[in-house]
């Protein structure tokens, strides 16, 4: 189930969900931050409300919630590599 403040994100957060095979609830809130995103291993994922193109970072945190939820631990590397390749598969 997700859940989010910002309902043009949903179809790229339902799409990754699905490919990434997530389980469980995950929240998205658009906000004000200093970083484009963050993930929490509690499936809250909050992205800055000052990016234009929110779609990346959203990719981005949706897969830390899968290396949280099957590694234990976020890893950049994989996440850098994976978010354009999601991304681009819906837009």
């Amino acid at each position: 189930m997700i859940y989010t403040n910002c309902a043009s994100l949903l179809p790229l957060a339902a799409y990754c969900y699905h490919v990434l095979n997530l389980t469980g609830e995950i929240r998205i809130e658009v906000k004000e931050l200093e970083v484009d995103g963050y993930c929490y291993d509690d499936g809250l994922i909050e992205i800055s409300k000052k990016l234009e193109d929110k779609g990346i970072a959203l990719c981005h945190e949706m897969v830390h919630c899968y290396q949280y939820q099957y590694n234990g631990y976020a890893d950049e590397e994989e996440a850098y590599r994976l978010e354009r390749r999601l991304y681009e598969q819906i837009y």
